[in-house]
Parts: C-alpha cells; sequence; structure tokens
C-alpha cells in the first residue's frame, strides 16, 4: 500500500513537473516557442483544409481532430518519459560519485 501512495505521488508530480517545464518553454525558450507557433499554423491550415472538403470527405475532419490529440498525448507521453530518465540519471549519477569519493578517501 505505501508503495502505491508513493508511486501516485510520483506520478503526479512528474505529470505537474512536465507541464511546469513545458510552460516555462512556452515563454522563455525562442526555438520551443516558434515551433509551437508553427504546429500551431499547420494545424490550423489543415482543419480549415478538412472544413472546406468535409461535403466530400466526411472522415477527414474527424481524422485531423484524431490526429492532434494523438500527437498531443504522444507529445506529453514523450516529456514525461524523458523527465523520468533523467531522474533516473540523476541517482546513477549521484551514486557514481558517492562511490568515487569513498574510492578517493
Amino acid at each position: 500500500m505505501f508503495n502505491s501512495i508513493l508511486n501516485q505521488a510520483l506520478e503526479q508530480y512528474v505529470s505537474d513537473r512536465v507541464d511546469n517545464i513545458l510552460s516555462i518553454a512556452g515563454v522563455a525558450d525562442a526555438k520551443y516557442k516558434k515551433l509551437v507557433r508553427e504546429a500551431d499554423s499547420v494545424l490550423s491550415q489543415l482543419m480549415e483544409i478538412a472544413r472546406e472538403l468535409e461535403a466530400q470527405h466526411s472522415e477527414l475532419l474527424r481524422l485531423v481532430m484524431e490526429y492532434e490529440a494523438a500527437t498531443n498525448i504522444e507529445s506529453g507521453l514523450a516529456a514525461e518519459i524523458v523527465y523520468r530518465e533523467g531522474i533516473r540519471d540523476s541517482c546513477r549519477i549521484r551514486q557514481e560519485v558517492a562511490n568515487f569519493m569513498q574510492k578517493q578517501i
């Protein structure tokens, strides 16, 4: 039960932290900000075309919307995976530094 509580807390922490990092990047990182604007522009163009062609291809608008949702979920999951690996790397590096220091003493 304790492990379950810790896992839930870590899941929430990672999710909140990733959201916070991406929020800061959206303001502070010019490269990321530019990419987000470009992606939004492309999506807007796709949605416009899909709406224009909806009468001929009724599934097109739904597919564009599903693609947008899937890419958003994939992007968020990728960010969480990277953050978790960063936490693991941090723990390993600390352990290696501690071992190195122990050998020096």
